[in-house]
């Protein structure tokens, strides 16, 4: 029986391009909190798929995984694998015989198997949640109503949709100047990322700021900031509110250390200001519940 994999948890292949595992990951995050654990298992599984280099580890450990459990399970066909270079042995000639003589025989002489693999049955229970999830969204749309017409109904989703992408557009410019700054250039940051809040937002990033921005300049702290994958998790009923996830990459350079990279998840909820997305709230890994 072969563990579940990363790739079982997204439902790719494990042949997958990282546009394809992008996409699966937008899916399977659709309309979960970020509290969730599924939430969590599913962004922590897309994160190591979407680096090259820590997908490349992974699938490496993932194929020592796969050999060692062929040795303990003693799968005549993975454990094949593993011992190709061992010696050969008269109980391995006759085990060999034997595999060609039921070879010969065809289909019928070998036990069929009763059931489909462990891993199937996983991976169909995680997607069976999410159609739950998805349904149950669908349910609350506006205009998912008996009294309402088909036209009402297509409206209101209509809307959702146009909401669900413009507010996922502005999370992706709105992430590099929030999440970035210069210690030469901290009063002017302030302002500029004030213009793309809430009042409440803006009042509660005034107070924190300054001792950032001191910090900043005692380190001579710079901070760049990209979203390279962007996905929208929920729309309200009246399309004026939307949260949105975001992979983030922190570039940082400071005093007297080598320029490394923070890699995250951050949360964002939006509200819709005559046809601007501000931001309203803002969570990374560690602190959304």
């Amino acid at each position: 029986m072969t563990s579940p994999s990363l790739y079982d948890l997204l439902d790719v292949d494990e042949a997958a391009s990282t546009g394809e595992v992008r996409e699966a990951w937008k899916r399977a995050v659709a309309d979960l909190d970020p509290g969730d654990r599924r939430f969590r298992a599913f962004s922590a599984a897309a994160e190591v798929l979407l680096d090259d280099t820590r997908r490349a580890a992974y699938d490496e450990e993932l194929a020592t995984s796969r050999q060692d459990e062929a040795v303990v399970t003693g799968d005549p066909a993975d454990a094949s694998d593993v011992s190709d270079e061992a010696d050969v042995s008269d109980e391995a000639d006759v085990s060999d015989e034997a595999d060609e003589a039921d070879e010969a025989a065809g289909p019928a002489a070998r036990p069929p198997r009763t059931g489909p693999p462990t891993w199937s049955l996983w991976t169909a229970g995680v997607a069976a949640a999410l159609a739950v999830a998805l349904a149950a969204w669908i349910l609350t749309l506006p205009g998912a109503r008996a009294e309402d017409s088909p036209r009402e109904v297509a409206e209101a989703a209509d809307a959702q949709a146009a909401a669900g992408l413009s507010a996922q557009a502005a999370a992706a410019d709105e992430i590099v100047p929030l999440l970035g700054y210069d210690y030469r250039t901290m009063d002017e940051g302030l302002a500029r990322i004030q213009a793309q809040m809430t009042d409440e937002m803006a009042a509660r990033q005034a107070s924190s700021w300054p001792a950032l921005a001191e910090e900043a300049r005692r380190q001579r702290v710079v901070v760049t900031a990209e979203a390279p994958y962007v996905a929208l998790t929920r729309v309200s009923a009246d399309a004026d509110r939307a949260t949105v996830v975001a992979f983030i990459d922190q570039r940082v350079q400071k005093k007297g250390v080598e320029p490394f990279t923070l890699r995250m998840w951050a949360t964002l909820t939006l509200v819709d200001d005559d046809g601007r997305w501000l931001l309203d709230d803002i969570c990374t890994e560690g602190d959304c519940s």
